[in-house]
């Protein structure tokens, strides 16, 4: 605590001119702390200093958009300040956006060079899949490409199962991992059945999926990955090619400027779902959309995308 009131001190020395007077005290400092030898390596006031994040805040004459969606939520990446909110802590189903959970997983724990053997079951997964063969292979980063851009079910489970390839429990360790990386970061409205959402007994919240993309994000490659518009994954041998266009309609279709992308998901019980980040500026905003009033493809990209404009014109950052 006194080395802070110290350093503190100095920079306020600095900061009228009275430099000799600051190089005393930091000479001092280091002198009595850390010894002559030690002095290249004496602490930095910006050590101790927190990283300073804009506030933001929502202009007083701003209007409420007209958002067709059970659920929704608009959030600052950087300050987790929520914007705009509608049943944001509500429990339901959530599709495909569980495979933000499940990339965390891969990215927590796997070596992404490893070879995956493509199963029987991974291959025949139903609903969205990114056309993989049994007994095809394929290396652990090209299934985050087939899962994330693709929203490729059968990538899902064939990372789950790359788990431990050898044991039949696999795929449930994999989601006790995912439900344990939950609980680590307080979702505490989250419970995954399966890497894929395939299971409408699982579910999380609006809320829930905003703290699970903020960290999400910290990944380099998941964020290169959901922000390429169109991919083709090879297998190791190179004879088959898997050619990936993006679900997120806003960095493929609509191009939407800034647009980072992140995860779609679609189930009957779940609606069409979304959540859609974009940076501009220096910010970046998260739009989470739970199931739109349109059961359409479209539906929950035309919500984030008019979540994501008002943000912009109605967000001022201090």
């Amino acid at each position: 605590m006194i080395i802070k009131s110290i350093i503190f001190f100095s920079i306020v020395l600095n900061a009228f001119g009275v430099s000799s007077a600051s190089n005393k005290f930091d000479n001092a400092l280091r002198k009595q702390e850390f010894g002559d030898s030690l002095a290249a390596q004496a602490i930095s006031p910006s050590y101790y200093l927190p990283e300073l994040v804009d506030t933001p805040s929502v202009s007083r004459s701003a209007k409420i958009p007209n958002i067709y969606a059970d659920r929704y939520m608009l959030a600052d990446l950087e300050s987790g300040e929520v914007l705009l909110k509608h049943n944001s802590n509500l429990r339901v189903p959530i599709a495909s956006t569980t495979k933000i959970m499940t990339a965390v997983v891969v990215l927590e724990n796997y070596n992404l060079d490893d070879i995956a053997e493509i199963s029987e079951r991974a291959a025949y997964q139903p609903g969205a899949d990114a056309f993989l063969r049994v007994g095809e292979e394929i290396d652990v980063k090209n299934l985050l490409y087939c899962m994330l851009i693709k929203s490729g079910n059968d990538a899902a489970l064939a990372l789950a199962e790359q788990l431990d390839p050898d044991s039949p429990d696999s795929v449930d360790r994999f989601v006790e991992i995912m439900n344990t990386t939950a609980i680590r970061l307080k979702m505490n409205d989250t419970q995954y059945k399966d890497p894929a959402g395939l299971d409408t007994s699982g579910y999380s919240s609006a809320q829930d999926l905003f703290t699970i993309t903020k960290y999400a994000l910290n990944f380099k490659l998941f964020k290169d990955i959901v922000s390429t518009p169109k991919y083709i994954v090879t297998n190791t041998e190179g004879t088959i090619s898997h050619p990936l266009d993006n679900s997120n309609r806003l960095v493929g279709e609509y191009n939407y400027m800034g647009a980072l992308g992140v995860k779609t998901g679609y189930m009957p019980e779940s609606g069409h779902c979304l959540v859609g980040a974009a940076e501009r500026d220096g910010h970046t905003l998260i739009a989470i959309i739970l199931k739109t009033y349109a059961d359409t493809a479209p539906a929950s990209a035309d919500e984030a995308r008019k979540l994501l404009d008002w943000g912009w014109a109605n967000t001022i950052w201090r």
